[in-house]
């Protein structure tokens, strides 16, 4: 086996002597060693130098909870989506929680992630499936959790509030959207999602949030004119 430096001698001896084909065939039988040229990854976003302060602004999280959730998810040091994006795992968290925490544009997402649209949409639906995917059997309401804290969680209310065999409380959102039109078959589409209450055509999500902050169950979306 050939090392660089002695095949650059042989590759000039050979030029010299009018053999380039001899040279090929040395290369084709793998006589030569292949330099290794390390993987030098591109690094387009660090959560490292956010301040905690603006990280929670931005994912709801300090830096430490961010990787602290990370490891908990169990991610790959790095996430490859279907169409081969890549990112760290730090970023791929990143990239969910900042679109979750506030309703952002990818246009605005990729001034500070500084990728592509397209690219941070895959990223983002990759990490929605994962964590669907992870957690399905928990997010349809954590019968596990209810069983286990019920009676803490009732007794906890009941000893602020004086009502007996509460032990989550409801909230729901509406999120706005276009007015859509009306289908072929007759059925106006507007009426199911405008909301009375909001005046605004809408989808609505609802949670079930226990005492200590848990959200045990998540549901939706549905239409609009459902109370929420």
């Amino acid at each position: 086996m050939l090392t660089q430096d002695e095949a650059l001698e042989l590759y000039l001896v050979l030029w010299a002597m009018g053999m380039e084909d001899s040279w090929t065939e040395i290369v084709h039988c793998g006589l030569i060693t292949a330099p290794e040229r390390p993987l030098i990854p591109v690094v387009r976003f660090n959560l490292l130098s956010h301040g905690n302060a603006n990280a929670v602004a931005d994912f709801r999280f300090d830096v430490h909870g961010v990787r602290r959730l990370a490891a908990l998810y169990g991610l790959p040091e790095t996430v490859i989506t279907s169409s081969n994006d890549r990112c760290n795992s730090l970023e791929a968290i990143s990239i969910l929680l900042y679109r979750l925490s506030y309703p952002r544009r990818l246009h605005d997402m990729s001034i500070k992630f500084r990728r592509s649209t397209s690219s941070l949409c895959r990223i983002f639906l990759c990490m929605v499936d994962y964590v669907d995917d992870r957690y399905k059997d928990k997010q349809f309401f954590d019968t596990e959790l209810a069983e286990r804290r019920m009676a803490q969680y009732c007794a906890a209310i009941s000893a602020r509030t004086h009502v007996e065999g509460v032990f989550t409380f409801p909230d729901g959102t509406k999120v706005s959207i276009c007015r859509p039109k009306s289908m072929r078959d007759g059925i106006n589409l507007q009426r199911s999602v405008y909301s009375g209450h909001k005046r605004v055509h809408c989808l609505v999500f609802q949670g079930l949030t226990t005492p200590d902050g848990m959200c045990m169950h998540f549901y939706g979306p549905y239409e609009g004119r459902r109370h929420a």
